[in-house]
């Protein structure tokens, strides 16, 4: 007689999760290529030439910001806590021997050393290919140079285009996950971070390519399908043999985009919105040879500031501003604002193969804005001969910049900021408010051609938000900015918060250390024993 009734294994597979949605872009966005195409930086490409997005990247980012909502930055900062494990379960990942390197600081993105845990699990999560679905999507190539810290000059050789895929391209993005019978207790907190994965897809928390800090690859997923196939049900069975998920008309779906109780992220954001007093410029080249000799940028045909624009001028002027308040500054290994936008690569160096420290993340993010009320104007222009005061012969070019379409009382909102600063310190807040100040009053500018009058701003309203790793999503502070009379007050009374953060800016005794990177960390300790 033969025995039927054998034991389920534990590898066996007991639920499938699936979830399908249109990713749409809602700034530019760069998913890095070869370096064979027609820019330095070129997108990456399938076989019929559009865009698309690795899952390897989708998964990571998804992977990174999950990680930062579960962990606290000081109890990773400390070793007190390690990645939650229902998180490696979810992406894979070693087992509890694991040693995890510190060269990152998001945990979730550390590398896994080989040999270094006992049990590498599988992931759970499988993330297909993001294919383009526009049949025609926009690409274009944006210039960018690097900036010395320093002067605020472009570095010798610093000059490199990146081609871009414009807002309003979609994707299509696929996940799955596969929970067996071995997971059978972690099956609520899979299925929670799951839907939380959906939920910060369709807050566009999640963003996706390159240089997602200065503002690239912000999208959300409006809505999505999903299905929660149960393989002990015979229905479920079949549509997952036949390869019919989509089709699968399931009777009830109970997975839905739910946040986690909890988010352990810090950060202090500044979202202001400013009137401009004159105009701006932002360099952009035209294909179009009616156009003049140099345009402002746009995208998808809108006026735009870049985010590396905003970050740019904001990062010189904090920097200007740090040295006179006696900040060891000059973007070297000890200098704080280096440690809050990021080092500056030294092309130089590395082609005259001189030892740099490694570059690391910038901790502000700075968005992609629109340019708003406003109306171009095309100017022609000359150069002048410094000595005789006529024109110089074939000096002459014209632009096209941007002007406000009301500068009555400059009440009209043109420019927006949106910036924020993870895993603040009080001293690094103190000093971004002291330069939303000169931003405010005009006395910093934006874009080209400052020297000439261009680029100046009107602070109309800010809104500043604090949030600690103890509160969850809605529970921060915040204060609002208003311009009563060209000046800047505080709607609501201050508890001391900013202004003890203003005061550790200007008290050098109180500024933030030397790093906050773990490795760095450990080397200043070793030279100090």
């Amino acid at each position: 007689m033969i025995n039927t009734t054998k034991a389920i294994p534990d590898d066996a597979v007991k639920t499938r999760l699936y979830a399908k949605g249109t990713w749409k872009l809602e700034s530019v966005a760069h998913f890095g290529g070869d370096e064979t195409g027609i820019a330095d930086m070129c997108l990456l490409q399938d076989k019929d030439g559009k865009p698309f997005i690795p899952g390897a990247s989708i998964a990571g980012a998804a992977r990174s910001l999950l990680a930062q909502q579960c962990l606290t930055w000081s109890s990773y900062k400390e070793g007190i806590e390690k990645e939650k494990p229902e998180l490696k379960r979810l992406f894979g990942g070693a087992g509890e021997k694991d040693t995890m390197s510190a060269r990152r600081i998001v945990p979730s993105t550390l590398p896994l050393a080989r040999g270094a845990g006992e049990k590498d699990t599988m992931s759970a999560l499988i993330v297909a290919d993001a294919t383009c679905k526009t049949e025609k999507p926009i690409t274009t190539v944006r210039d960018g140079v690097r900036i010395d810290a320093k002067r605020g000059t472009a570095l010798d050789k610093g000059k490199f285009d990146v081609e871009v895929v414009e807002r309003g391209t979609e994707f299509k993005i696929e996940l799955e996950c596969i929970i067996r019978i071995s997971d059978a207790k972690d099956e609520p907190k899979l299925r929670r971070l799951f839907a939380a994965l959906l939920y910060a897809f369709e807050r566009g928390d999640i963003r996706l390519g390159a240089r997602t800090r200065r503002g690239y690859g912000r999208g959300r997923v409006d809505n999505w399908d999903t299905r929660d196939l149960q393989m002990d049900k015979p229905h479920d069975v079949m549509a997952w043999l036949n390869d019919d998920v989509w089709k699968y008309k399931q009777p009830k779906v109970t997975l839905k985009p739910n946040p986690l109780s909890t988010d352990k992220r810090r950060f202090f954001r500044i979202e202001a919105d400013f009137a401009l007093r004159t105009s701006l410029l932002i360099r952009s080249s035209s294909s179009d040879t009616k156009d003049p000799d140099m345009v402002h940028l746009y995208s998808n045909r809108k006026p735009v500031i870049p985010g590396t624009s905003f970050a740019g001028a904001f990062r010189q002027r904090a920097a200007l501003i740090a040295y006179a308040l006696n900040w060891d500054n000059g973007c070297n290994d000890a200098d704080p604002v280096c440690e809050m936008f990021g080092a500056v690569h030294d092309q130089k160096k590395k082609t005259e193969d001189i030892k740099q420290t490694e570059p690391w993340a910038s901790r502000v993010l700075i968005e992609e804005r629109i340019v708003e009320n406003v109306k171009s104007q095309w100017q022609d222009r000359v150069a002048i001969d410094r000595f005789t005061g006529g024109s110089l012969q074939s000096a002459l070019f014209n632009e096209k910049p941007v002007y406000p379409c009301s500068i009555k009382d400059n009440t009209e909102t043109n420019v927006r900021l949106r910036l924020t600063l993870e895993e603040p310190e009080k001293a690094e807040i103190g000093l971004l408010l002291l330069t939303l100040r000169d931003f405010w009053y005009g006395h910093a500018t934006l874009g080209g051609e400052a020297s000439s009058g261009r680029g100046t701003l009107q602070g109309i309203e800010a809104k500043l938000i604090y949030k600690k790793d103890t509160h969850i999503t809605s529970d921060s502070d915040e204060w609002k900015l208003t311009d009563n009379g060209k000046r800047m007050t505080i709607e609501k009374d201050d508890d001391g918060f900013l202004q003890s953060c203003v005061d550790a800016a200007q008290n050098y005794m109180d500024r933030p250390k030397a790093s906050r990177r773990p490795e760095r960390k450990n080397e200043e300790d070793s030279d100090a024993k």
